[in-house]
């Protein structure tokens, strides 16, 4: 079963900031609802779709989230949906045409609304690139 969060939709969930070429550099921060990609992407899929172009494939780490199907059929395309232990649990990475892509680190769904609202006003505000390992300390404090 997943976690579904108490908070309106009107709840920021999704915040953009500007990424370098460093290691672990982010595109921004996205606090889901619940565990479920299944019942998570097809909102950001069509973000981004206007960002990267139309996304074919999305890695992320297993351990976060609940199982999830290979694919996702969306409008008259498809989605890989790719399980890889290796990319850190807290980030999705989500590949759009032309090798364009973007990196985002996730909050888990059981965030309170302050810890998200302190994290995500952080990454909104922030006139420099972010990295994973800077959004990890700011989760933690």
């Amino acid at each position: 079963m997943a976690h579904i969060s108490p908070y309106p939709s009107s709840v920021t969930r999704l915040v953009l900031c500007e990424r370098d070429h460093t290691r672990g550099a982010v595109d921004g921060a996205w606090w889901p609802k619940s565990l479920d990609l299944s019942l998570e992407l097809p909102d950001l899929l069509t973000v981004f779709s206007l960002w990267i172009g139309p996304v074919h494939r999305v890695v992320y780490d297993p351990n976060l989230w609940l199982t999830t199907p290979t694919r996702l059929i969306r409008h008259n395309g498809m989605v890989s949906l790719n399980p890889y232990r290796l990319v850190s649990s807290d980030t999705i990475y989500l590949m759009g045409t032309h090798s364009r892509d973007a990196v985002l680190f996730v909050l888990s769904p059981s965030s309170t609304r302050d810890e998200a609202r302190r994290l995500l006003g952080e990454v909104s505000t922030s006139a420099l690139p972010m990295n994973a390992d800077e959004l990890r300390q700011l989760d933690r404090q």
